[in-house]
């Protein structure tokens, strides 16, 4: 979160390093942080164990509210809405990798989820997602994307969409090739991207229909370059894909409040509005 890592355990929130970056836009204005901190990143989270059971066994897994405007639990919960995927592969804590075909879920799963890298088992959370119509890929709480997918297609989703984290961009090559050999359709979010090489990038860019910029350089200078639609000049979010351009205009039509939208070469990426620093 913010760059830092964090453990949760056994209720207790732990900010192991610093956060990478200085300020974001949009932690600013969902918390009204100015100034970024270990004490920022620990309220934040202890926030969110206390209104909404992250982390723990009471967590909350049916949400109506959408908080983040382009956020990627936000655009796919509106692409299972609108019909334009079956279902959704992606990370809750306490459950690892998780298919999802209702957007209620989806949105609960991962409306707060930050980057999680890994989890151990929580009974009552794989219990309610499996109440719920989810697929888990095991009981130990793996966190294997691309198994993800194969199991999804094993259930018979045929339109499918995939979260990479951005660190993990092999994971956007390996979803290709197997999406080829099983004749079924990956549709690819790359998020948390924020200090990822340019290298991975480049990889995210040719694989991903979308890709979060988070408060990453490289997302900026490489996928933003190739990029057919931008949706945000703070926090961009690139469609590299139609498939992508579609999710964006699907969330849009979704979306309550007022857009504007214009020609222009991308990135569009106004000093003053980004995080900092980029990195």
């Amino acid at each position: 979160m913010a760059g830092a890592r964090v453990r949760v355990r056994d209720g207790k929130v732990e900010v192991l390093t610093e956060p990478a970056i200085r300020s974001c836009p949009l932690r600013r204005d969902l918390y009204g942080i100015k100034i970024e901190s270990k004490e920022t990143v620990k309220r934040v989270i202890e926030e969110h164990m206390a209104e909404l059971g992250m982390y723990g066994p009471k967590r909350v897994l049916e949400l109506e509210d959408k908080p983040v405007s382009f956020g990627a639990s936000e655009i796919l919960s509106d692409a299972l809405s609108g019909g334009l995927i079956d279902a959704a592969v992606l990370v809750c804590e306490g459950a690892g990798t998780v298919v999802a075909a209702k957007p209620a879920v989806l949105q609960a799963i991962g409306a707060h989820m930050t980057g999680l890298i890994r989890t151990e088992p929580i009974e009552e959370i794989q219990v309610g997602l499996e109440e719920r119509g989810c697929i888990l890929i095991d009981r130990q709480g793996t966190v294997d994307q691309v198994l993800g997918f194969e199991r999804a297609v094993e259930a018979g989703y045929r339109r499918i969409a995939v979260t990479v984290a951005g660190a993990r961009a092999d994971d956007a090559r390996a979803l290709r090739e197997r999406e080829r050999a099983l004749g079924a359709g990956a549709t690819i979010l790359a998020v948390h991207t924020t200090g990822i090489s340019e290298n991975e990038a480049q990889v995210l860019a040719e694989c991903c229909d979308l890709v979060w910029s988070c408060a990453s350089q490289s997302v900026r200078k490489v996928a933003g370059g190739k990029a057919l639609m931008q949706i945000g000049i703070a926090i961009p979010v690139f469609a590299l894909t139609p498939m992508g351009k579609r999710l964006i205009l699907n969330r849009a039509m979704h979306f309550s409040g007022q857009l504007v939208l214009h020609r222009a070469g991308l990135p569009v990426t106004p000093e003053g509005k980004q995080p900092e620093p980029l990195v």
